[in-house]
């Protein structure tokens, strides 16, 4: 009778310790998407005012911290080494090398990529409206993904709980 509760308690806990942190795996790609725009703000400033190579701004933006900043570091390394031929090419191998270690989905990948076709490609004036699309199209996607996190977050809490308590009544 005592292993019954002590198993009954272990599995209601972890399955609302799986909901919750499903829950906050929700909230993650919103935070991501403000910290994207951020970035590319002051990638726009960058370019916009310092006039900079752009494997020193890559490097500079990639210093700021948070999770989206992978992207920039990565693009950084690839320029700096030689495995990339100019920004584009480092940007979308960037991209395409650090998609799975945030929480960003296909969509956001996709606006990334974009983005990353005309760098270096075009004057200054080309950039600059190119950043701004690029923000434009993230901007949607933080209100799509606030919506799924509103939507999902709590669903997911309630889940985890009540899925352990359907177990435990299964297996008593």
């Amino acid at each position: 009778m005592f292993l019954k509760i002590v198993g009954s308690i272990t599995v209601l806990l972890s399955s609302g310790f799986l909901g919750y942190i499903l829950a906050r795996d929700c909230g993650r790609r919103p935070q991501q998407l403000r910290s994207l725009q951020n970035l590319l703000q002051m990638f726009e400033n960058q370019i916009t005012y310092l006039s900079d190579v752009l494997a020193e701004t890559f490097e500079r933006i990639s210093r700021s911290g948070g999770e989206a900043c992978v992207f920039f570091g990565t693009a950084a390394e690839l320029l700096r080494s030689g495995d990339a031929a100019n920004a584009s090419e480092a940007w979308e191998k960037a991209v395409k090398k650090c998609i799975g270690r945030t929480a960003l989905n296909r969509e956001d990948e996709q606006i990334l990529l974009s983005f990353g076709r005309s760098l270096g490609n075009t004057d200054l004036e080309g950039q600059v409206r190119n950043i701004r699309l690029a923000l434009g199209q993230i901007a949607v996607q933080v209100e799509k993904a606030e919506e799924s996190r509103k939507k999902n977050e709590t669903m997911y809490r309630g889940l985890g709980i009540l899925g352990g308590m359907a177990l435990v009544i299964i297996l008593l």
